[in-house]
């Protein structure tokens, strides 16, 4: 089974959709977005998850220090880093982050092979926008952060029509996506989380 991480989760009814259904992570937006969560409102979520579901902070360009205090108060165990944050900051994540780059705009610099990382995640670029963009983007571009050693983690416009095309070309270690399960921003659909992650199941 294809890992699946859904972000942009805002209600504790699709947190608890997602993982009925087999999701192996949740991703709470704490940078402006229109899935964007407060540290209350994320917190009162992850409080009443499932343990072995790995809950994930995403984040953009906030100071390591802050990232750590709301990593504490909201159970978090990874964060996902989405702006131009650097290996340093990173590094004082100690190794519970997640790098996120943009196909076409960012390029696989060598520092980052020897990042104190968890995974890369590889998500479509558009112009302004730091993440979630519901766009797909080439996946022969994926393969060029392979060299980078890390897990590779796909994002960008995936959704039940496309994941199993997207699994076989990209061949990614897991998935990231949110608009494809959903109903409007910040509001999933149950019968989409259904059809993605059965589709998963055997890929």
């Amino acid at each position: 089974m294809l890992p699946v991480k859904i972000c942009g989760i805002t209600r504790l009814e699709d947190a608890l959709a997602c993982t009925r259904h087999g999701a192996a992570a949740l991703g709470f937006v704490f940078a402006p977005s229109s899935r964007q969560v407060s540290v209350p409102q994320a917190a009162a979520i992850t409080r009443q998850l499932p343990p072995f579901v790995i809950r994930v902070g995403v984040f953009v360009n906030e100071d390591p220090d802050r990232i750590r205090e709301i990593m504490r108060d909201c159970r978090l165990d990874l964060a996902q880093l989405h702006g131009e944050e650097t290996v340093a900051d990173a590094a004082r994540l100690d190794g519970r982050a997640i790098k996120a780059f943009k196909a076409g705009r960012d390029q696989p610099a060598p520092p980052w092979r020897e990042a104190n990382i968890r995974a890369v995640l590889v998500d479509a670029y558009r112009p302004g926008v730091e993440g979630g963009t519901g766009c797909t983007f080439d996946w022969k571009l994926f393969e060029a952060f392979r060299g980078l050693g890390h897990p590779l983690i796909l994002a960008g416009g995936l959704d039940a029509g496309n994941i199993a095309s997207a699994a076989r070309q990209a061949r990614p270690d897991a998935v990231d996506l949110s608009s494809g399960v959903e109903a409007r921003p910040g509001i999933k659909d149950p019968l989409k989380i259904r059809q993605l992650l059965e589709q998963t199941r055997s890929l």
